[in-house]
C-alpha cells in the first residue's frame, strides 16, 4: 500500500507539472481610448461610469475628450444623469488594446438610453491627407430621415444616404477650410449646414447630425470633432 501512494503521489506530480508548463499566459494588453457623443434626446448632461471608475461628463450634443478604457476584458459602462441611473444602466464592451472608440449615446430617458454600435476611430500619420467620416445621429425627424452629406453648394461627398444610426466610411480631402450642408435625400432641402470647418493634414474627423430641438421635428444640428 506504502508503494502505491508513493506512485499515486509520483503521478499526480508529474500531470502536474506538465499542466503548468502548457498553461498560457496573455499578456497584459494597452489600454483602449473611448470618445463619447451625447446624441441623446433630453438627457442634457450624460454621466459614464468606465470600468467602476472614471467618470465621462457629456453634455447633450457634445464630445467628450479620449478616456482611457481597460482593453482585452468586458467593461461596464453605467450611464446616469444627475447621479440617478438611466433605464439602461450598464453596457458592457470588450475593446482592443490600444483601440480608439467612438460611442454615440442615442434614446430618450423616459423609455431607453444606450450606445449605438461602436466606431473604431482612425489616426493618420502627419503626412497623409485628412479624412472625414459622417455620421446621421438625428432621430426625431419626418422630412429629414434620409439624409446626404454635400460640400455647400456643391457636390456631394459620399455616393450613399444615410438613415438614422448609420455612419459612412472615410472620405480623403486635401488639407483646407470646407463648409457642409446635410439634405434631404428626397427633396434636396437642406436639414443642416456647418460653416468654415480647418481640415488639417494627417487628422480624422467626424461630422454628425442630431436633434437640436427635441421634442420638435426636423430640427437637426450639423457638428464635427
Amino acid at each position: 500500500m506504502k508503494h502505491l501512494l508513493t506512485l499515486s503521489l509520483f503521478v499526480c506530480l508529474i500531470v502536474l507539472g506538465g499542466c503548468n508548463e502548457n498553461i498560457l499566459v496573455f499578456p497584459t494588453l494597452d489600454p483602449a481610448l473611448v470618445r463619447i457623443v451625447n446624441t441623446t434626446q433630453d438627457v442634457g448632461t450624460l454621466d459614464v461610469v468606465v470600468d467602476g471608475s472614471a467618470t465621462v461628463t457629456s453634455q447633450r450634443g457634445f464630445v467628450t475628450e479620449y478616456t482611457s478604457s481597460p482593453a482585452g476584458r468586458p467593461v461596464g459602462f453605467v450611464l446616469n444623469e444627475n447621479g440617478e441611473p438611466l433605464r439602461r444602466d450598464t453596457l458592457f464592451y470588450t475593446l482592443g488594446g490600444n483601440a480608439k472608440v467612438i460611442l454615440f449615446a442615442r434614446g430618450a430617458k423616459a423609455t431607453l438610453v444606450e450606445f449605438r454600435r461602436a466606431i473604431q476611430d482612425t489616426t493618420l500619420a502627419p503626412t497623409d491627407d485628412p479624412v472625414i467620416r459622417f455620421t446621421h445621429m438625428a432621430e426625431n425627424t419626418d422630412f429629414f430621415v434620409t439624409l446626404e452629406l454635400f460640400f455647400k453648394g456643391g457636390e456631394k461627398v459620399y455616393d450613399e444616404e444615410f438613415d438614422p444610426g448609420l455612419s459612412s466610411g472615410y472620405a480623403s480631402l486635401a488639407p483646407g477650410t470646407y463648409s457642409f450642408e446635410v439634405r434631404s435625400w428626397e427633396t434636396g432641402d437642406v436639414a443642416a449646414t456647418l460653416e468654415n470647418v480647418e481640415i488639417k493634414s494627417g487628422q480624422a474627423y467626424m461630422l454628425y447630425a442630431w436633434d437640436e430641438n427635441p421634442p420638435a421635428v426636423d430640427q437637426v444640428a450639423l457638428s464635427v470633432f
